[in-house]
């Protein structure tokens, strides 16, 4: 589950913060044809994103800055992995993805609301 800021398919460009990202790109990796499924943020169904990665039943979610501590501990919790990807795209991301050229997060994320 990649946190995007806005959703121009491949292009889209990676939000630098899980909660608050406008679209999420739900990504299927286990055959050789990539699936994308792009969505709102949840919130507008009732869920806050990390609340929505457990529905979804995604195996990780994907930030490039900032995740807050509540999400982070609640995804930690039903062993979602947290991973870092350092690029711009969706594109880029997947590519990371593939290779394998990424690191799990262990940090302690965002404690407040804001920046």
């Amino acid at each position: 589950m990649v946190p995007l800021e806005v959703r121009e398919g491949l292009k889209s460009r990676i939000s630098e913060h899980f909660g608050r990202a406008p679209f999420f790109a739900i990504i299927d990796l286990s055959s050789s044809d990539v699936k994308v499924d792009f969505i709102e943020n949840p919130r507008r169904l009732g869920y806050r994103p990390g609340e929505y990665a457990l529905v979804r039943g995604v195996e990780y979610v994907v930030i490039r800055g900032g995740i807050g501590v509540k999400a982070l501990e609640l995804l930690r919790r039903h062993g979602i992995k947290v991973i870092e990807v350092s690029g711009e795209t969706l594109e880029d991301t997947i590519k990371e993805l593939k290779s394998g050229s990424f690191h799990e997060y262990v940090g302690e994320g965002c404690p407040g609301e804001h920046h």
